[in-house]
Parts: structure tokens; sequence; C-alpha cells
């Protein structure tokens, strides 16, 4: 099978040439026409919770859930804090 396909590369050279440089042409091309973000986003992902408990106060929901949430988040691989 590679036998075959360099023998057929060497024998049509010029067309294996010319979809070498078609594949660049369109390839730089489309390069061109790609979206770039200017400025990336260097910050972290934040994830944010939000409780809520029918009946609570804003600090009985902070202190039976929120925290509660928080504590069994600690334990999370790669969380800065």
């Amino acid at each position: 099978m590679l036998a075959a396909l360099i023998d057929f590369s060497i024998r049509f050279r010029v067309l294996v040439l010319g979809a070498a440089a078609a594949l660049i042409f369109f390839g730089s091309d489309r390069l061109r026409q790609m979206p770039v973000d200017i400025l990336p986003e260097f910050s972290p992902p934040i994830v944010e919770i939000q409780t809520e408990a029918i009946g609570l106060s804003a600090a009985e929901v902070e202190t039976m859930v929120s925290l509660s949430i928080e504590e069994l988040m600690s334990g999370l691989p790669w969380l800065k804090s």
C-alpha cells in the first residue's frame, strides 16, 4: 500500500504538488477569515452558587445551606479558594 502511494506520488508529482499548493492556499485563506480574540480572558473560571430556602432568613440560608455547600466543594481538585 505504501509502495503504491510512493509510486503514484513519483509518477504524478505535478498533481501532488498542485494538491499541496491548493491545500496551502485554502488553508491560509481560512486562517485569515478565522475570528481572533485580541484580548483573551485570563481570569480563571468562577462558579457562583445561589441558594434559596423559602421561609428562612438570609443569615439562616447562609449558615444552613451555603456554608455546607462550600465545605463540600472545598475538596475539589485544583480549587483555588
